[in-house]
């Protein structure tokens, strides 16, 4: 049997158990494809420059499900916690998720419990911001990655506070901001135009049916041990694809593993325009038309 459309540590699984396998297709799985890359390259570029009064920093913005978050967990875990020659921590990058409706005290309470600092969540803004300040001193901590950035925009009165403390945090530790969201990301920093001015945004496009998105198909191919090749690149698997799944990546890995699932399940081994018609699959866009229908 050939295993030359697998990586080779993929196909060493072949032989396991279908619940392993299928497993296997479920668990989180990097590909980069050009925007990511270019993407992770101006976050690496940005972690790297040399401290500045007014740090720069960087908003990533995508619609939702289209990578944002996955890049910035992947960026975050490639540079881990490390050990200074003294026996310091080094943390390059210190990742939070804001909250739905975030304000400032829960914000410094998210840095705390990242940095593993037990503390009473009801104490006041201003005592937890200085224990935040110096544990994330304490820690050397050289970046801070703020996923779903958007709910900040959500914050009602509380927006100002939050987003005056972030641009204050950022001047006194003098460290670079990444953040991530969708377009009401922006709206927050519209709130705010002094840190507005210190973010570049980067867009992440969505999808569309070309050669980037063939690379993509047959890059994630590689990455599901199924025995046989499904050649999910060519025109009428793509095409398949891309009409079940959209145009975000979110949703088109969404397919691609529960379509691997039903491909071990069955049988069949491979994904085909067959098996994609026989799934039980509504695309995410297709929710509204499903309640009129109620």
């Amino acid at each position: 049997m050939s295993t030359e459309h697998l990586l080779p540590e993929v196909a060493e699984i072949l032989d396991a158990a279908n619940e392993y396998r299928i497993e296997f297709c479920r668990q989180d799985r990097w590909v980069g494809y050009t925007a990511a890359t270019k993407a992770l390259d101006e976050l690496d570029d940005l972690r790297n420059f040399p401290k500045n009064l007014r740090p720069n920093n960087i908003l990533l913005v995508g619609g939702s499900g289209n990578g944002k978050s996955s890049i910035l967990e992947y960026f975050a875990n490639r540079h881990p916690i490390l050990a200074s020659s003294e026996g310091k921590p080094v943390v390059p990058v210190l990742k939070i998720e804001m909250p739905s409706k975030p304000d400032e005290s829960e914000f410094w309470s998210l840095i705390l419990w990242a940095l593993g600092i037990s503390h009473r969540e009801g104490d006041r803004a201003a005592h937890k911001k200085r224990q935040a300040k110096s544990a994330m001193v304490n820690a050397n901590v050289q970046m801070l990655a703020l996923d779903e950035f958007n709910n900040v925009a959500e914050a009602g009165r509380a927006t100002s506070d939050l987003l005056a403390a972030i641009r204050n945090l950022s001047n006194e530790l003098r460290i670079p901001i990444v953040a991530a969201g969708t377009d009401k990301a922006i709206n927050a920093l519209n709130l705010d135009p002094q840190l507005k001015s210190r973010f570049e945004p980067i867009g992440l496009p969505r999808w569309r049916l070309n050669r980037e998105y063939l690379g993509f198909l047959a890059s994630y191919e590689q990455l599901l041990p199924l025995a046989k090749k499904s050649d999910l690149a060519q025109p009428e698997v793509a095409k398949a694809l891309f009409a079940m799944a959209g145009d975000t990546v979110g949703q088109n890995v969404k397919l691609l593993r529960r379509a691997a699932a039903a491909a071990i399940e069955t049988g069949s081994e491979q994904i085909t325009v067959k098996l994609l018609a026989e799934l039980n699959w509504t695309r995410a866009d297709a929710w509204q038309t499903i309640a009129k229908a109620i």
